[in-house]
C-alpha cells in the first residue's frame, strides 16, 4: 500500500515537471532535445523518488514516453519544414488586405512600402472606389479599369507547362455510375501524351485520390501530390517538377438562392519548377446559378478571385487560373475577369463555363478541348512555354 502511494506521488512529481516542460519554446527543445529513450518502469519510478522530488525533476526529461517523445520529435520537424518554406517564401506578408505597397506590409517586424519582387503583387487602393455586393460578406470595391495582371514577367529560360482543368461530374459520373469503367481516369491518361500533365485542376471531385487512381490504372505515369481545396475542389501536381511553396484556399463567391449549395472558394498554389519559374495556379468551381449576376454571384465573384491572386502571387510568378466557373463568356464575372487576365481558351459545353486564363498570353503553346469522358463538362488542356 505505501509503496503504491509512494508510486503516485512519484508520477505526479513527474507530471508537474512534464507540464513546466512544456512551456519551454519549441525551437529550444529542438535545439535541446536529447536521444530518445525508452519509458521507465513502474520500478525504476520509484527508484526515482527515493533519490527525491528534485532528482526526478532534474531527470524529467528521462521520464518522457514514447508518444511524448514523437510529439517533440513531430514538433521539431514541423519547425524545420516551417523554416525550408519560409527560405523559399516570401519574408515580407501583407498584415491587412488593406493596400498596395502602402505601410500595411511588414517585413520582419517592420513596416515597409516596398520590397519589390519579394513581395506578393498587392492590391492596388480602392478607397472611394464604387462597392460591389454591398452588405454581402463578399463585398469589394472595383479597382479601376486600367488595373490589371496581364504583363507577363521577362523570360528566364523555357519551361514546359501542361494543365488540366476538368468538372468530374461526381454525383453523376461516380455516384450513380461507379466511374463508368475508370472512363474520367481513362481519359487523363490518353490525353497526358509523353511528356504528362504536370498541373491538374479538379471541380465536383469529393475524392482526389481516387481520380488519380483510376488515372494511373489507365497508364498515368509520374508521382503527383494532390491537394484538397475544400468545397469539392482539388489539384494535383508532379512532384517530380516541383515544389510547393505556399498554398490556400478562400471563399470568393456564393450561390444565389435559386439554385443553393453553398459557398464557392478559389485554391491556390505556388509552385518553384526544377528550372527556377515560380508557377501561381489557381483553381476555381463558380456560383450558381449560371452566368447569374448580382450580389456573391456577379462580378464580386471575379473581383475577390483577383484580389486572392494580389494578395498570393508575386511579381515575377507565371499566373494560371483555370475551372468551372458556371459563367458564359458574356456573362458579368467573365467579362469582369477578362480585363484583368488574358482568357486564352473556353469549353463549349454549357454555353461555355470553363476557362482558363494567364498572365502570359503569348506563352500558350497549345489548347485541347480534350472531351467529356463521362463528364457533363469539357475537360480543357492548355500547354504553356513559359
Amino acid at each position: 500500500m505505501l509503496a503504491s502511494r509512494v508510486l503516485n506521488l512519484a508520477l505526479v512529481a513527474v507530471s508537474l515537471s512534464l507540464q513546466a516542460a512544456d512551456d519551454v519554446n519549441a525551437s529550444a527543445e529542438c535545439a535541446s532535445k536529447p536521444p530518445e529513450r525508452p519509458a521507465l518502469s513502474q520500478g525504476h519510478l520509484f527508484v526515482q523518488l527515493r533519490s527525491g522530488v528534485q532528482l526526478a525533476k532534474k531527470n524529467s526529461q528521462d521520464l518522457v514516453n514514447v508518444s511524448t517523445s514523437e510529439q517533440i520529435e513531430s514538433t521539431c520537424n514541423l519547425n524545420v519544414r516551417r523554416r525550408r518554406r519560409d527560405s523559399a517564401m516570401c519574408s515580407c506578408r501583407r498584415r491587412t488586405g488593406a493596400s498596395n505597397l502602402q505601410p500595411g506590409y511588414m517585413c520582419k517586424g517592420t513596416k515597409i512600402t516596398s520590397c519589390g519582387s519579394d513581395c506578393p503583387i498587392g492590391w492596388p487602393e480602392t478607397s472611394g472606389r464604387p462597392m460591389i455586393a454591398e452588405g454581402a460578406w463578399c463585398q469589394i470595391r472595383r479597382p479601376e479599369s486600367t488595373w490589371q495582371l496581364k504583363q507577363c514577367p521577362k523570360a528566364r529560360g523555357s519551361v514546359t507547362l501542361k494543365v488540366l482543368t476538368y468538372n468530374l461530374y461526381w454525383w453523376n459520373l461516380f455516384g450513380k455510375r461507379k466511374g463508368h469503367h475508370e472512363s474520367a481516369g481513362h481519359l487523363i491518361a490518353d490525353t497526358s501524351g509523353p511528356e504528362q500533365y504536370d498541373i491538374m485542376a479538379f471541380q465536383e471531385c469529393d475524392d482526389r485520390e481516387r481520380i488519380l487512381r483510376d488515372a494511373k490504372h489507365q497508364g498515368l505515369r509520374g508521382k503527383y501530390e494532390t491537394i484538397d481545396g475544400g468545397h469539392a475542389i482539388a489539384l494535383a501536381f508532379r512532384k517530380s517538377r516541383f515544389q510547393l511553396l505556399e498554398h490556400g484556399s478562400e471563399e470568393v463567391g456564393e450561390d444565389s438562392k435559386a439554385q443553393y449549395y453553398g459557398r464557392r472558394s478559389a485554391q491556390w498554389v505556388r509552385l518553384l519548377h526544377q528550372d527556377g519559374i515560380v508557377v501561381f495556379f489557381v483553381n476555381h468551381h463558380g456560383p450558381l446559378r449560371v452566368s447569374e449576376d448580382g450580389g456573391c454571384t456577379g462580378s464580386s465573384v471575379a473581383l475577390n478571385i483577383m484580389q486572392v491572386i494580389a494578395a498570393n502571387a508575386h511579381p515575377d510568378d507565371r499566373i494560371v487560373l483555370v475551372g468551372d466557373f458556371n459563367a458564359e463568356p458574356w456573362s458579368s464575372r467573365i467579362t469582369e475577369l477578362d480585363k484583368r487576365l488574358h482568357r486564352v481558351f473556353s469549353g463549349t459545353r454549357m454555353g461555355g463555363v470553363d476557362h482558363v486564363y494567364t498572365n502570359c498570353k503569348r506563352s500558350v503553346v497549345n489548347k485541347t478541348n480534350v472531351g467529356t469522358g463521362g463528364s457533363d463538362h469539357d475537360a480543357l488542356s492548355v500547354t504553356f512555354d513559359f
